[in-house]
């Protein structure tokens, strides 16, 4: 049923669906060095899609979490793609999550 003046959810605009989009699955590979010098952000991590093998960067922000938003190289992730911006992932959700034990013994 549809309402008129009420926006409806098309799974074609829906950031990350579609035919092209979707939930994706990676491993982030390493992290891309920021340029410049003292106080400058750190740089975007790098992710490799399972499926296709397309590498896509991201930034801390991008990392769904609660509290310190980080990760390391070889953590496999759930993400989507954003195609606003090409070569990017968005929502990027950790799924190797580090033993408590080994932080706080």
């Amino acid at each position: 049923m549809h309402t008129p003046g009420v926006p409806q959810d098309n799974p074609a605009t829906v950031l990350g669906h579609g035919p092209r989009g979707g939930q994706r699955f990676g491993r982030v590979t390493g992290e891309r060095p920021a340029a410049g010098g003292k106080n400058v952000q750190p740089g975007a991590y790098l992710v490799r899609d399972d499926s296709t093998g397309i590498t896509y960067s991201f930034d801390h922000t991008d990392i769904v979490t609660e509290g310190f938003r980080t990760i390391r190289s070889g953590e496999r992730v759930r993400f989507l793609i954003d195609h606003a911006h090409p070569g990017k992932a968005s929502y990027v959700i950790r799924l190797d999550l580090p033993d408590v034990e080994a932080y706080y013994p």
